[in-house]
């Protein structure tokens, strides 16, 4: 018998778009687990579980006896399964022959998510070289979480330093979210410059802040942080739903991508036969 060369043709041009059907399959669905593996990744990278504390200014340059005030962020998008933050204890110390800080009022960040009230308590202990604002929600409802002012210091360079590098550190502070579990803090310590700059200030032996007796804030303070508030809040929740949102995802790309290579076989197979 002869062989027929418009059959073997036939034969040839599907087993081709068979295999290149089959090439396009393998790589769209390693595309689909890389890219679900990484969306993953990338939720746990982006605030869950932790808090983020940042200066504003990190970087002062001041003279003996001048004042200047420190603003304090915090990024945090609660505990597991969606818990929100339930109170606040922030910390900072210093050296207190170099620095002094003379006020610490709270922002507007414990007032995201669902209305309550915020209260505050704080201590101002100079010779310890410390201040420490808490703040907690009263009731809790739910928690908070999000990317906003947390508080603003101010604080005074010794009339007497000489010049020379001091720092402001916030690492000993505490988050917790509901049921009083503590998140992991990371954070950037705000380095003034005193007098155009010297030797680093010599370390300072400071007490366990958590053991300092604290005062209620005064409500002015609240009711000023308050006003701040509605804007600073409004602006954290489009900045999260633009980040949510912004087409189609990854493994729901994976997935198109792979019903229309199948479909694509399909019919070449079938129109080949």
């Amino acid at each position: 018998m002869i062989p027929n060369p418009t059959r073997r043709s036939t034969v040839t041009s599907r087993s081709v778009a068979v295999g290149a059907g089959i090439v396009l399959v393998a790589t769209a669905l390693a595309f689909l687990v890389v890219a679900t593996l990484g969306l993953a990744a990338g939720t746990a990278v982006a605030g869950d579980q932790s808090a983020v504390l940042r200066p504003s200014p990190y970087a002062i340059d001041a003279d003996p006896g001048e004042e200047f005030t420190v603003e304090i962020t915090m990024q945090s998008q609660g505990g597991h399964g969606g818990e929100g933050v339930e109170s606040v204890a922030l910390v900072a110390q210093y050296h207190p022959d170099y620095l002094e800080i003379t006020d610490i009022e709270r922002g507007p960040w414990l007032e995201q998510g669902t209305e309550t009230d915020v209260e505050a308590e704080r201590v101002l202990a100079h010779d310890e070289g410390t201040a420490v604002l808490e703040q907690w929600r009263n009731p809790v409802e739910g928690g908070a979480t999000g990317n906003a002012e947390l508080a603003t210091i101010t604080v005074e360079v010794a009339d007497d330093a000489p010049p020379s590098e001091a720092t402001i550190s916030v690492g000993e502070s505490r988050v917790e979210v509901l049921r009083q579990m503590p998140l992991p803090i990371f954070d950037q310590d705000a380095t003034v410059t005193i007098d155009g700059g010297g030797e680093a200030a010599p370390a300072f032996d400071h007490p366990d802040p958590h053991d300092l007796e604290t005062d209620a804030v005064d409500d002015g303070e609240g009711e000023d942080a308050s006003g701040a508030n509605s804007t600073t809040a409004d602006e954290g929740d489009e900045t999260d739903g633009g980040d949510a949102v912004s087409g189609l995802s990854a493994p729901a790309t994976a997935v198109i991508v792979v019903g229309t290579v199948l479909a694509f076989v399909g019919r070449r197979s079938v129109g080949n036969v």
